[in-house]
């Protein structure tokens, strides 16, 4: 019988026969979880039902001999893997190791599984089991400091990395991860030292700016910090891992092409993970996850009207889809028909109403149409659902304030400075508040004043000395204000936009005339972008 032509019943009946032998050579192996077939592809089906047959057949042989049963079990948990169906693959590993306990491929993938779901603690033990037996192997050596790391147990991650730092093939991910705890421990010469090392072995990995950035802003360096934010992109430092590498290989799906347009995606080629997600929807049209990721693709490098395309045909596919109607919402957004972003975002909320981005993305579209109450609902739904997600409480202070309810958003940036208290992003616009506000129980000049003083202690950028300037004219301190307004002005010259400009003389003016300030921002907050 050919692959193609075996049955469902078969292989549901393959899956009970596995159930019954995996138990029954001397109590070494446990039982196989019975995966479902239902929604795959017919190519899964069959490579799945295939691996199971080939596992069935060397149970069933009595003179297979246990090597035989971990090697089988060991390439099907590799198969399963591939395609994503960890539950079984997790067994497989398990029995193979069992099995097997020389091989040590089978507990570094299988704490690889476990750190991939976040069971760190188990993914720790398998690490351990292998560098128990071999003290030298480097990638179970960075994978167990990749979980320290996730427990914040600095010092056993740091002292793991010094190990393997001097690797050729795994240095710029030891000085990333060494980057991390130096950053996540306030040691930022260090930070600066291993991040700036990990961008010379990998210049393509421009993700590494990001932290660049705020490593360089806690050491005053305001120039360099902007020089790096300048190249934050999203290409992760490349680790080569070619057990993993295996692993990808056994896929024989269009869940591969997802796969490596994902990881194209990672490394920032677009054109590659738009050239995948087109062989997915080859090998699958009926897809909808391919056409909308394809959709994502063609938006992000522009091409708005296929992306439109990919995007329906993935809801003509799905008409329920939340991602659907999401994705829409963004084209129409990336594109500026800011309405009919708002009616794709309200239709994705209708089938998700409590996902965090979906409202945060209609708030900040709000926010540019200037309906300022609107997006404050909004971003106060998003924080809602999750209380820590600071740009939504950020921006709902801004809408705040941009629809004159200042005692409202005096409230929020406190509450925001109580659950916040280790950014400063907050202290700003409380300062610019405190400093403008005409209702007299939210305006307070002395404090103003203090907090724009230690924004500019923390970070001399302009516009800390901007909100400063603010606060010292609040206080009537004009002679000071108009020094610092006419620095900031003259150094925002080539980088600001012509409003910005404009607010910055106009303020300028206000403070030779003996005035305060009486905008917290440029007349409004919409030239403030929010962020994704």
């Amino acid at each position: 019988m050919k692959h193609h032509d075996v049955p469902g019943a078969l292989a549901a009946a393959v899956v009970l026969a596995l159930v019954e032998f995996a138990g029954s050579f001397g109590g070494a192996q446990e039982l196989i979880p019975e995966p479902s077939l239902d929604g795959l592809e017919e190519g899964v089906r069959e490579s799945l039902t295939a691996a199971r047959l080939a596992l069935l057949q060397v149970l069933e042989n009595p003179e297979a001999t246990t090597g035989d049963q971990a090697r089988l079990y060991g390439e099907t948990g590799k198969i399963f893997h591939a395609h994503h169906s960890f539950e079984v693959a997790e067994s497989c590993y398990r029995n193979a190791a069992r099995l097997d306990p020389v091989d040590l491929q089978w507990p570094y993938l299988l704490g690889f599984l476990y750190q991939d779901s976040g069971r760190l603690q188990l993914a720790m033990a398998e690490y351990e089991t292998v560098l128990g037996k071999d003290a030298e192997h480097s990638l179970a050596t960075l994978r167990l400091a990749q979980v320290r790391i996730e427990r914040m147990e600095f010092d056993a991650a740091r002292t793991l990395l010094e190990k393997i730092i001097d690797q050729e093939d795994l240095e710029a991910t030891v000085h990333a991860a060494l980057g991390r705890i130096a950053l996540a421990s306030e040691e930022y010469a260090r930070a600066a030292e291993h991040y700036q090392k990990a961008l010379t072995l990998q210049p393509a990995a421009n993700r590494l700016h990001t932290p660049l950035v705020l490593v360089f802003r806690n050491l005053g360096e305001i120039d360099k910090a902007r020089e790096h934010a300048a190249l934050v992109g999203q290409i992760k430092v490349t680790l080569v891992d070619p057990l993993l590498r295996e692993v990808g290989s056994r896929s024989v799906s269009s869940e591969m092409y997802l796969t490596t347009a994902a990881q194209a995606i990672k490394a920032d080629r677009l054109g590659l993970a738009e050239q995948a997600y087109r062989g997915a929807i080859v090998l699958n049209p009926d897809n909808p996850r391919a056409h909308l990721n394809l959709a994502v693709v063609l938006a992000d490098r522009g091409a708005y009207d296929e992306a439109e395309r990919a995007a329906r045909e993935a809801l003509r596919l799905d008409p329920e889809s939340f991602f659907a109607y999401f994705n829409l919402g963004n084209i129409f957004e990336k594109r500026g028909d800011l309405d009919k972003a708002v009616g794709y975002y309200q239709v994705a909320l209708e089938k998700d109403s409590v996902n965090v981005k979906a409202n945060f993305r209609l708030g900040a579209v709000l926010m540019r149409l200037e309906d300022y109450v609107g997006a404050a609902e909004r971003f106060n739904r998003a924080l809602e659902i999750s209380p820590s997600f600071f740009q939504a409480r950020y921006l709902e202070a801004l809408a705040l304030i941009a629809q004159g309810n200042y005692s409202e958003a005096h409230i929020k940036l406190e509450e925001a400075t109580r659950v916040h208290p280790d950014r400063p992003e907050f202290l700003g616009p409380l300062a610019r508040l405190l400093a403008t506000s005409p209702s007299r129980t939210t305006q307070d000049s002395k404090r103003a004043l203090r907090l724009a003083e230690d924004l500019v202690r923390r970070n001399k950028n302009m516009e800390n000395l901007e909100i400063l300037a603010i606060a010292l004219a609040a206080s009537e301190r004009f002679e000071e204000a108009v020094s610092i307004q006419q620095e900031v002005l003259e150094s925002s010259r080539r980088q600001a936009t012509a409003s910005q400009l404009r607010h910055l003389t106009y303020t300028l003016e206000r403070y030779r005339g003996g005035q305060a300030s009486d905008r917290p921002w440029g007349g409004a907050a919409r030239w403030l972008t929010p962020t994704p």
